[in-house]
């Protein structure tokens, strides 16, 4: 797979990967399939132009993301599957990412509007940001970091006194130490819910597939699955603030 990338491949270039010694020889240095391809990136540009529309970061993330994918693979978790254009609709930028007001910067894209959530602090800097479409939109979450803040210590086991255990379930969502239980709302399986999950994707098989339609109903049935999703996680929010609320030193 990274053979082809530096010898009769994409670039039609070849290399050696030795390094030379004070004796003159050629010392071989074992390189890992990511750093090989990084190193070909600038070769690939020149191949194939549109790749210099791209941020440098954003592929070199992707190579990263390749290399976990293989090794993943060489260690019995699946083989990769393949992605172009299309259906990539996940990347990453490290560096040049900006954000003014409701405003964000994104390098070799300029800038856009967006919602801000939660406004950043001005002490803190960003470090990388991820761009993910969904079936909706496109989101963007910033990972940020503020050095100055100090570590969190935790308390020691004298000072932990209420404790509460939680024991996730299924026909409950979460069991208690304290004899509580939390109801399993189960928004995918309710009568409405079942009903739409057997109708819309029957709309999508019976579309010729690759046609506009086809893909407006297979949106249509994301679109549900995303409202369920969004459903789902802010009941695990309101859940979680629920049991974080009542002062307690430790939970299990």
């Amino acid at each position: 797979m990274t053979n082809c990338v530096r010898k009769n491949g994409a670039t039609g270039n070849s290399s050696n990967n030795g390094k030379v010694n004070k004796e003159g020889k050629v010392k071989n240095r074992r390189r890992s399939a990511g750093d090989i391809e990084l190193t070909a990136l600038p070769e690939l540009k020149i191949a194939r132009p549109w790749f210099a529309g791209i941020d440098a970061t954003v592929l070199q993330q992707n190579v990263k993301r390749l290399d976990t994918a293989y090794n993943n693979f060489f260690e019995g978790r699946g083989f990769p599957k393949f992605k172009n254009r299309s259906n990539f609709t996940c990347f990453t930028f490290v560096m040049g990412v900006k954000i003014q007001g409701s405003k964000i910067y994104l390098p070799k894209l300029g800038w856009m509007r967006f919602y801000n959530s939660r406004p950043i602090p001005d002490s803190f800097t960003i470090k990388a940001s991820a761009v993910r479409k969904r079936q909706n939109n496109w989101y963007v979450s910033v990972r940020i970091e503020d050095k100055s803040v100090p570590d969190y210590l935790a308390k020691s086991l004298k000072d932990v006194v209420k404790v509460i255990g939680c024991d996730m379930g299924i026909a409950k969502l979460v069991h208690l130490s304290n004899g509580f239980q939390i109801e399993n709302p189960k928004f995918s399986t309710t009568k409405k819910a079942k009903r739409t999950l057997k109708i819309r994707p029957r709309r999508v098989s019976r579309k010729a597939k690759g046609s506009k339609n086809s893909k407006k109903a297979a949106k249509r049935v994301g679109l549900f699955h995303h409202k369920i999703s969004d459903k789902r996680q802010a009941c695990h929010w309101k859940v979680a603030n629920k049991i974080v609320s009542r002062k307690r030193d430790g939970i299990a």
